[in-house]
Formats: structure tokens, C-alpha cells, sequence
């Protein structure tokens, strides 16, 4: 009926089709547009498309109403109420679908608190975030597009050149981007070293953890460059199998199209030790896992013998701690199977262990990371959420939390954070793991725990929107909390308040804080913005389990002064250097060091913050000093008020009460002019 390229490619793919509930020569096409044809599909006109492709999947119409309409893309869902002729947008839904993720400091050392991320994502071009946004959220300002990585390849950030990102590319090319000059250069490995090379929606690129000079891709073959691509050399053979032969679940039809014409897989994984150099590991998605320790001179097949052709080994994890450990997340779902499946080695691949205990059939394995600050300490992202491990993988536990069910495409630790990369719900972060890390029996047997924090920064983040600030309306993810995160267990309800305690070095009390306190209420009466603005702080929880309160690195202020607006409501900050938190609960008192440093942007000396601090309490102690004097003012006002009715008929005194001074505060303050 129609022979239309843009109507029927890529079939496997697209071309749904959708009629009209109440009119049978109205069809709709789904593709790389939205086609819609009003004579039966005999010609077709675009309804929806952009020059990028936006990759219609399908499409819902109000039966009642056809002008209602409902289409889905990979950019996210989009409606019209007339016929198609206007949408809403897709840019108010977090539906970024993410193959793989990175991140990177925001410079060449570990001392900023900020880090970027950056990912391909289908259809909607690569992207790059900080993990912390100076504004109110994390908004549509925050969103940065990029070049490398186009829509579903890996990014390499170059560990000595934050500014400089490598990025794969259609087929097997790579780029080199420029973050700050927007320059794109073609570095593509194959381009010196002609020849059949086979490829993959996404193919691996990434820098060595030992050795931040050597940067490698694969194809069928590992490529290395230690140039910033400008040589590349062949580090390894041919590392798929020779023939992976039929799925023995594939249809007979599509199966008879198979001609034995031998390898047909790539490199879909590489992982270089961060402790041994010139050991790397990598695996196939045709199920095989190749080590070479010798810069790729040489390579073994060390596949786990229940590795079948047709797994996919879709991440090698080597270890921080051991060269001989490594992990695999194997996905066998196009066999059908379902099941997750994660494999272990202790001896650099001679022997290997399936540790996949606890997380349900159903969820197959994207991804498995390593803490690498405690040793054991795993994390694994599957098709339906993250799962933790704190015994090497022996036994596995959900650590969704507020994640939605979505695919995990990649796990990045960077710091103290755990950031996901899903495909269909964009990029999450699990803000601050330091509790995990330090989690044991000796936690779980106390009546009460108070983990060692994290080293908090002195930083504004989340404070400022430079202007008008985005009405809620708008669409905006979290930033992190802002001061030094206090994470405590306890095992029941406490039979008095939870108290927690901030001490400088000298020992004094910075601040108090008690779950028998009640937010202070903003008197809507009184307020000249929404209550939704007023960012509420909270006291201890006293709930059993795990808890978190925030310690905002601030003095306590007095009261909000009389005469003062709510800005004075802020205190005053605490110098950077050493501090101690205290947890008061069932009488019992536990204490953990707490590391303040200032945020490394900001060039300034420990004398200087010291003066600081002196003089902004002294500044307190003036203001004090200022709204007492306003209040008894204020009571004096309304004594002389009071006095009015009782003088009003001497006039001499009614004068003189009358009389502004226009010199005095009182009277600027009172409205007297």
C-alpha cells in the first residue's frame, strides 16, 4: 500500500501503527516521525518530527475524542488536545536514557567537593552536570550539552585535562572534545591501522586507573593511546570467540539466515587494574572474559566455564584492593534468562564464584562496582534497581530507597557519592555512602550508633537563583545537603529526646540540637512571600533505624532581632579546622571527630577567617544590642499611644508628642519622616 522508506524503516524498531477510533482512513505511523495519513496509509504527512530524529514509539488516542492524543518518544511523553497541532513538552520529565556514565573532578587534583557527570543519552544528544548546582536546584540551567559521546557511546574525561573529554562515536570512531573551545577532532583508532573492524551500539573507552596518560577502546581488538590519541597502537588479538554459533532460542526463520560466517562479536567491556599496571581485563558480549598483565604482549581466556556464546559480559569491575579480584556482571537475557548473574575471582581468573544471592529472578545485571574505600563493599545495577553487598557478594540487599524501578545502566563511586545512570529515569545520586561504608555486626548489635562523618565544605550551593528565582512549577532535581551530614542507627524508640552536639577544638559548645524541638512556624500573616520559599530546618529524628540530620556550619543566631528582616536570621559560620559531634540518646553519649575545610574555590586564609568570625560575632552582639534598644522603643510608642485619648484636650502636650525627631532611628524606624 505504501512504500515509504521514512514509513517503514527500521522495523524492528518502529513502525507501530495506530488508527483512528472513529475514523478508519486515519492512521498513524510511528518512526523517526510521527506520520499520519487521512487516506488509508496511501500517503502520509509528518505530524511530529524534528531534524534529529526524535524516535516515535507509539502512540494512544482518546476514543471519545481523537483530538486528544498521547505519543511516546525516547525523549520522554508528550500530549495535544487539538488534533496534533501543538504539544506539551518533554522537558519537564526526567526521562533521559542513559547507556553509561562518568564522572570527573572539576580539576586536575581530588580537592573540590563538585564533580562533573557526563552521559550519552538516546536521542537527546550527550550531556554533562555538576553534581552541585549554585542554585535553588538543580535546573534546567544546570544542563549542559556536549559533543563526545553522541547518543549512546562511552565518555572518557582525560584524568590530566578536565577540559578535554574523549568520546566514542557511530561505528568505530572516537572524538576529542574541548569543553572550553567547543573544538572537535576526529581521533578514530582504526584510521592508522586500516582493516575489518566490527562494532556494537556502544562501544568501551576508558582511561587506565593506574595510568591516567593511557586512554582504550575496542573493537573485536583493545586499542591504546598514550598520546591523547594522536598515535594508537593494537594492544591485543582478535578476544572474541571464533564462532558463537545459533541462540538456541533464536526463531527457526531468522536462524536459517546464518551462514557460519564465524566471529561476529566485540570488546563490549574493558576494565584496567587501578593497582597493577599494564593489567587489564576485559569482556566480549559474546561471553567471553580475557586478563593480559603485561600491556597486552600477551592474553588468556579466563571465561567462567558456565558461560555459554550469546552471554554478554556487560561490566568487568577490577579491584582497588587486590590485582588477582575482579567482578562480572553477565547479562543472558537475550537467551531468555532473566535471572542476575555476577561472578567473582580471587586468583585472577584460574577459579570463579556466582555471587547473585538476594537479588530476585528477573532483575539481570547491568553492572557491579566496588567501593573503592572499603574492601567487599559492592554495588549492582540491574534492570529494576541498585542492590548493595557488604560481604564480597555472598549476600546481596536492595538499596532502592526513593530510586524508581527503572534499568541501571551503569553505577560510578566518586568520593562519598554513588551515582546511577538509568535508562528512562536520567541520573540519580546517592548523596553521601560514608555510612555504608562503615556499617558492621558491631553496628547492628548497639542500641545506638553515631558513624564518623564525612569532611563537610564550607561552601554556598543552593542559595541563590542570580535573579528571579524558577517558580516550583518548573522541573528541578535536589542538590546535596548543604553542611556536615550527621548519619546515626538507632535500634528502638529512645525514651527521651535525641540530642546532638557540636564542639570546636577548644571543647565549647557550637550548637545544641534536640528531637524534642518543633519547627519554628512562619506566620503567614505576617509574610511578604509564599511559606514554600522558607526553607524549614528540622531536629533529630528520634525514629528507630537509620537517621540523618544536617548541622549547616552555622552558630545558632538569637532570635530573629526586633526591627530586623528574616535575613538576620542567619548565624554565624564556623571557622574550618577540627570539630567534634556528640549523640546524646538513653543517656548514653557517642562522639565522632568532624573534619571542616573551606570550599577549595575560595582563596583565602585560616587568619582571615579567624578575623571573620570575631567580627561577625561581634556584629551579633551589636545587633542584640540594637533591637533591645528598638523594643524598648517600640514599648514607649505605644505608652505614648496609649496617652492620646487622656491628652487630647491640652494642646501643648498634643504638640509635643506629635512632633517627629527626624534625626532619630526611632523616628526613620517608626515611619516618621
Amino acid at each position: 500500500m505504501n512504500s515509504e522508506h521514512r514509513i517503514w524503516g527500521r522495523g524492528w524498531y518502529f513502525g507501530r501503527v495506530t488508527v483512528d477510533p472513529q475514523d478508519e482512513n486515519t492512521v498513524y505511523v510511528a518512526n523517526t516521525g510521527l506520520y499520519r495519513s487521512r487516506d488509508g496509509g496511501k500517503t502520509f504527512t509528518v505530524l511530529k518530527s524534528s531534524p534529529g530524529g526524535d524516535d516515535y514509539h507509539s502512540l494512544w488516542i482518546d476514543p471519545n475524542d481523537p483530538n486528544r492524543m498521547i505519543t511516546a518518544s525516547d525523549q520522554g511523553t508528550v500530549i495535544s488536545v487539538d488534533d496534533g497541532r501543538t504539544w506539551s513538552s518533554w522537558y519537564n520529565q526526567p526521562t533521559a536514557q542513559l547507556y553509561h556514565i562518568v564522572t570527573s573532578n572539576t580539576i586536575a587534583s581530588n580537592n573540590d567537593f563538585r564533580y562533573w557527570i557526563y552521559g550519552a543519552q538516546q536521542d537527546s544528544g550527550s550531556i554533562a552536570i555538576l553534581s552541585v548546582s549554585p542554585y535553588r536546584g538543580i535546573n534546567m540551567f544546570s544542563w549542559r550539552p556536549i559533543i563526545a559521546g553522541g547518543e549512546s557511546e562511552y565518555i572518557a574525561p582525560d584524568p590530566l585535562h578536565p577540559d578535554i573529554l574523549f568520546g566514542g562515536s557511530f561505528g568505530t570512531g572516537v572524538t576529542k572534545y574541548n569543553l572550553v573551545t567547543h573544538q572537535n577532532q576526529d581521533v578514530t583508532p582504526t584510521l592508522a591501522h586500516p582493516g575489518v573492524y566490527r562494532s556494537t551500539w556502544t562501544l568501551p573507552l576508558v582511561f587506565s586507573a593506574s595510568d591516567p596518560h593511557v586512554l582504550y577502546f575496542g573493537t573485536q581488538k583493545l586499542f591504546e593511546t598514550r598520546d591523547g590519541g594522536q598515535t594508537w597502537q593494537i594492544a591485543s588479538p582478535d578476544l572474541t570467540r571464533k564462532d558463537p554459533g545459533v541462540p538456541p532460542n533464536l526463531d527457526p526463520i531468522t536462524a536459517s539466515d546464518y551462514a557460519g560466517n564465524g566471529r561476529r562479536g566485540v570488546i563490549y567491556t574493558i576494565a584496567p587494574s587501578p593497582v597493577e599496571k599494564g593489567e587489564v581485563w576485559i569482556g566480549t558480549d559474546d561471553g567471553l572474559i580475557q586478563v593480559t598483565r603485561d600491556g597486552g604482549r600477551t592474553w588468556q581466556n579466563i571465561t567462567p566455564p558456565a558461560l555459554t556464546p550469546w552471554s554478554k559480559v556487560s561490566m568487568v569491575e577490577a579491584s582497588h584492593f587486590d590485582a588477582n579480584t575482579a567482578y562480572a556482571a553477565v547479562d543472558r537475557h537475550r537467551l531468555d534468562d532473566f535471572r542476575p548473574h555476577i561472578y567473582r575471582t580471587h586468583d585472577g581468573g584460574k577459579t570463579w564464584q556466582e555471587i547473585s544471592n538476594g537479588i530476585p529472578d528477573g532483575s539481570f545485571v547491568r553492572v557491579v562496582r566496588e567501593d573503592p574505600a572499603r574492601k567487599g563493599l559492592l554495588y549492582a545495577g540491574t534492570e529494576t534497581g541498585v542492590y548493595v553487598s557488604f560481604d564480597d557478594g555472598n549476600h546481596w540487599e536492595s538499596l532502592q530507597q526513593n530510586l524508581p524501578v527503572a534499568s541501571v545502566r551503569d553505577l560510578i563511586v566518586h568520593g562519598n557519592d554513588l551515582v546511577a545512570g538509568t535508562h528512562g529515569r536520567s541520573i540519580w545520586i546517592m548523596d553521601n555512602v560514608t555510612p555504608l561504608r562503615q556499617l558492621d555486626t558491631q553496628v547492628a548489635q548497639s542500641d545506638a550508633w553515631l558513624f564518623r562523618p564525612a569532611t563537610a565544605y564550607r561552601a554556598r550551593f543552593g542559595s541563590t537563583d542570580e535573579g528571579t528565582p524558577l517558580p516550583h512549577e518548573e522541573p528541578a532535581g535536589q542538590n546535596p545537603p548543604n553542611g556536615a551530614i550527621i548519619d546515626y542507627y538507632l535500634k528502638s524508640n529512645p525514651a527521651g529526646p535525641v540530642i546532638i552536639e557540636i564542639y570546636d577544638s577548644k571543647g565549647n559548645l557550637v550548637s545544641r540540637y534536640s528531637s524534642a524541638e518543633k519547627p519554628p512556624k512562619e506566620e503567614s500573616a505576617k509574610m511578604r512571600i509564599a511559606a514554600s520559599w522558607v526553607r524549614q530546618k528540622h531536629p533529630p529524628s528520634a525514629q528507630p533505624g537509620m537517621n540523618r540530620f544536617v548541622w549547616d556550619l552555622l552558630y545558632p543566631s538569637p532570635a530573629l532581632p526586633f526591627g530586623f528582616d528574616s535575613w538576620a536570621k542567619s548565624g554565624v559560620w564556623a571557622v574550618p579546622g577540627q570539630y567534634t559531634v556528640k549523640l546524646i540518646a538513653d543517656g548514653k553519649t557517642y562522639s565522632q571527630p568532624l573534619t571542616v575545610k573551606m570550599d577549595p574555590r575560595v582563596k583565602v586564609s585560616q587568619a582571615a577567617l579567624e578575623l571573620q568570625f570575631q567580627t561577625d560575632k561581634q556584629i551579633i552582639a551589636a545587633r542584640v544590642k540594637v533591637s533591645k534598644a528598638l523594643e524598648e522603643a517600640e514599648k514607649l510608642r505605644r505608652q505614648i499611644d496609649s496617652l492620646r485619648p487622656k491628652i487630647a484636650n491640652r494642646q501643648e502636650l498634643s504638640h509635643e508628642i506629635e512632633k517627629p525627631d527626624k534625626s532619630s532611628l526611632f523616628g526613620k524606624r517608626f515611619g516618621q519622616t
